[in-house]
């Protein structure tokens, strides 16, 4: 009888372990889909030099609102925070850009230590990364009062 049910038991267990994975590989595309999608609405377009100086100002305070770190540098194209000794702790960088024709960028990015691993794979933080990196990034037009 146990003869039996070994080969049975390690079936099972391979089965579950195949569906868990296969699972966390699902949640983990539908993450990084979700975090592409955030990243493309964390940023505005502005027209004018006024409005333009206007969004960045905001921009400064939603990154010290949002930042676990507090800013390291700050000019007119770029506002950085350094990266915090914690894992699981987001941290937020501005640019602004111009395309040349007079209408400016303002991107704002979320970051976290611990989302990934060295290798580019989810890390032991990823869920958690993920989810406060895409709340940042998604609250960001409302925060700093940017038409659609």
């Amino acid at each position: 009888m146990k003869k039996v049910w070994v080969p049975v038991t390690g079936l099972l267990i391979m089965t579950l372990v195949g569906c868990s994975t296969q699972g966390s590989t699902a949640a983990y595309r539908d993450m990084e889909i979700a975090l592409g999608n955030a990243r493309e609405s964390a940023r505005v377009d502005c027209p004018t030099q006024a409005d333009c100086e206007r969004l960045w100002r905001r921009t400064e305070i939603y990154v010290t609102q949002r930042s676990a770190t507090a800013i390291r540098r700050s000019d007119d194209s770029k506002i950085e925070t350094a990266e915090p000794h914690t894992f699981g702790a987001v941290y937020v960088w501005a640019t602004r850009t111009t395309a040349g024709n007079g209408v400016w960028t303002i991107r704002v990015r979320g970051m976290c230590r611990g989302m990934y691993r060295a290798d580019g794979t989810p890390g032991l933080l990823y869920r958690t990364c993920a989810e406060q990196v895409r709340a940042v990034e998604t609250g960001f037009r409302t925060f700093i009062g940017a038409s659609s």
